[in-house]
């Protein structure tokens, strides 16, 4: 069967993304739950014996890893089950991954990882369950697990909570990421190797204090009032990382993480507090074709940026397509995933584009240029200091991609930061609002 190419969609990082990779750095923080997982690794040693499957007894650091690696997977599963998270783990099996030497895996996700995982997973044990997918290439997310059923009888008798569970600090918060292959549909744009330089020792110094300022930060959630169904969350996630695109450390570079990204809108704007006041959300304007503008030495006209005669009803739709030009190689040719819905039937996708060009003449060489990864780093670069910049006036502030969440009466600080801070950048006056 023939490849379906991808029709081309808005940026990954602007969908929603439900399944999840394994988190191999949970572990159990409380005696219950550390009574759990020695009870297991008991049980999976006694396995091994009765069955003949260690002939020699593991080295000190080889046991280590072994019951760091059941741990961490007891304990992410537990965690996926308490929050009741949308969506599915998924893991890697691959020897040629695990067997690598990689600055993003933990010492919980090694070549032993499937074996571990195949032993959690006999009938005799129960406490995993495993959809393996055959070996097809190029399906990175073949393998899904969940508890078993012996794992939740456990949890239920152990009367685990979230507060049962910790999260070690990550051991890379800089990712960089490889540029997909548009000729293969399955490829994800997988977590590329690298060098540190001056550049990402920078990166990484600048997310270490704003991770420190957060992970201290006096952050509450209310719940009351907000319909259901609510988000399932633990507060203190709280570790961001920075992701750059394309291999390259100018490209991209959004922060991702933190509880406060998994909620929806309306759930962060009702019952976000931080110390100890109500939460807004400042929100940058018509950010992207602002940079585009800036990136092409020009200004932007003054009126709404995504506002076109004959399409006054269509701006959620306007918008999303702009933003699939600015990202887009090729001229588009079809509506970006999503987005037909946001349109009149009697509208075509020629038409849309040629009248967003008319709108913006100045920059209209600068769409389907694959220009999107390059604004969103200046993006990155303005909300990292931003951050810092807040941090250094004791406001905390909490990313959203190109908005942040501040304290109800540091509003009118937060947005002259941010304001400003845009225009050193970019050359280009910027839009701030506070979201209702």
């Amino acid at each position: 069967m023939d490849k379906v190419a991808p029709i081309f969609d808005v940026p990954d990082d602007e969908v929603e993304e439900r399944d999840r990779p394994f988190n191999a750095f949970r572990f159990a923080a409380s005696e219950n739950a550390k009574a759990i997982v020695t009870e297991v690794i008991g049980l999976l040693l006694n396995y091994e014996a009765y069955f003949g499957l260690k002939k020699n007894k593991r080295r000190a650091k080889d046991q280590e890893t072994f019951d760091l690696t059941v741990d961490a997977i007891l304990s992410d599963l537990m965690h996926h089950h308490l929050v009741g998270e949308d969506g599915s783990i998924y893991v890697t099996r691959s020897n040629r991954v695990l067997g690598t030497k990689s600055r993003y895996r933990p010492r919980a996700y090694s070549k032993m990882f499937p074996y571990i995982l195949d032993l959690l997973a006999k009938p005799e044990m129960g406490f995993v369950v495993q959809d393996v997918a055959p070996a097809i290439e190029g399906l990175a997310r073949s393998t899904v697990v969940r508890a078993g059923q012996r794992l939740l009888s456990r949890i239920d008798e152990g009367e685990i909570g979230l507060d049962d569970l910790g999260e070690h600090p990550h051991g890379e918060t800089i990712i960089l990421k490889r540029t997909k292959d548009v000729d293969d549909y399955w490829d994800d744009g997988g977590w590329q190797e690298y060098q540190d330089t001056a550049v990402t020792d920078q990166f990484r110094l600048e997310l270490d204090h704003i991770n420190q300022w957060l992970a201290s930060a006096d952050l509450r959630f209310e719940n009351t009032g907000i319909p259901w169904p609510q988000t399932t969350f633990h507060i203190g996630d709280r570790q961001l990382r920075r992701v750059f695109t394309q291999g390259r450390f100018d490209s991209g570079g959004r922060l991702f993480g933190g509880f406060w990204q998994r909620l929806r809108k309306h759930e962060r704007r009702q019952g976000l507090w931080i110390s100890g006041e109500k939460a807004v959300e400042l929100d940058y304007g018509q950010v992207g074709p602002r940079i585009v503008y800036a990136l092409s030495g020009q200004k932007p006209p003054t009126d709404d940026l995504y506002h076109l005669w004959g399409y006054t009803q269509q701006r959620d739709g306007i918008k999303r397509v702009m933003s699939a030009m600015i990202f887009a190689s090729d001229r588009l040719d079809r509506f970006p995933k999503g987005t037909r819905k946001l349109f009149r039937r009697s509208d075509n996708i020629g038409e849309v584009v040629e009248a967003i060009e008319a709108k913006h003449p100045l920059i209209k060489d600068s769409f389907h240029r694959g220009l999107g990864h390059e604004t969103q780093f200046v993006e990155s670069q303005i909300m990292v200091e931003v951050i810092l910049t807040l941090k250094a006036e004791g406001i905390v502030a909490l990313p959203i991609h190109d908005a942040v969440m501040v304290p109800a009466t540091k509003a009118s600080t937060a947005t002259e930061v941010m304001l400003s801070t845009f225009h050193r950048h970019t050359g280009v006056e910027g839009i701030v609002t506070e979201e209702a």
